[in-house]
């Protein structure tokens, strides 16, 4: 009595994206059953397993990219300039219960709003339109201690004016500028300039 087992053994080769493997396919025959002589009339039994190949395409597979969604940006409307009592005629705005003050040329804002110092208790900067009557570019405060007073615009007989000064400090009326917007006052308003403060 003679028992064989016989197989075969095939190989490939196998690509994953950037991944190459072997892959083996295996074809065995198996017989467990006596074999005849030749010349015996025996019927032989076998049992046949094959595996399966893969096969897998050799380009690689891209990943799906989807685009993020671009929201359009929302539109911010800003707030309406708040004139205030200023007639649009005045070429400077005072607003004292707010603390600004700012520039405008028929009634369009050309400068500011900026902050402002103003008169202290028994000081009042007082409310009314009036004009500019004098510039004076380094000007003192005969009144109070020689104060200085630079980029001075007076718009009262009595020593009222624009200057440079801290807008955080009570004035002794005047209107105080912080550096830098005392100096634009200067240069922009001419004498004759309607001011106006409310």
């Amino acid at each position: 009595m003679l028992s064989t087992r016989l197989g075969t053994l095939t190989m490939g080769t196998i690509t994953l994206g950037a991944v190459t493997g072997v892959v083996f396919a295996a074809t065995v025959v198996a017989d467990d059953q006596p074999v005849a002589q030749p010349d015996a009339t025996a019927v032989t039994s076998t049992t046949t397993a094959t595996a399966e190949v893969i096969t897998v395409a050799d380009e690689p597979v891209e990943p799906e990219i989807t685009e993020p969604e671009i929201k359009a940006p929302e539109i911010i409307e800003p707030e309406p300039f708040d004139y205030g009592e200023c007639p649009p005629q005045a070429r400077a705005c005072v607003d004292l219960d707010g603390g600004r003050s700012w520039l405008q040329d028929n009634g369009q804002v050309t400068y500011g709003a900026v902050p402002i110092g103003q008169g202290g208790p028994g000081y009042e900067t007082p409310r009314a339109g009036f004009h500019v009557s004098r510039k004076v570019i380094d000007d003192v405060s005969y009144i109070f201690d020689l104060a200085p007073m630079p980029f001075a615009v007076y718009f009262t007989s009595v020593g009222h004016a624009f200057h440079e000064g801290d807008p955080a400090g009570d004035s002794h009326g005047c209107v105080r500028l912080a550096p830098g917007d005392a100096e634009v006052y200067f240069h922009t308003l001419q004498v004759g300039d309607l001011i106006h403060i409310y």
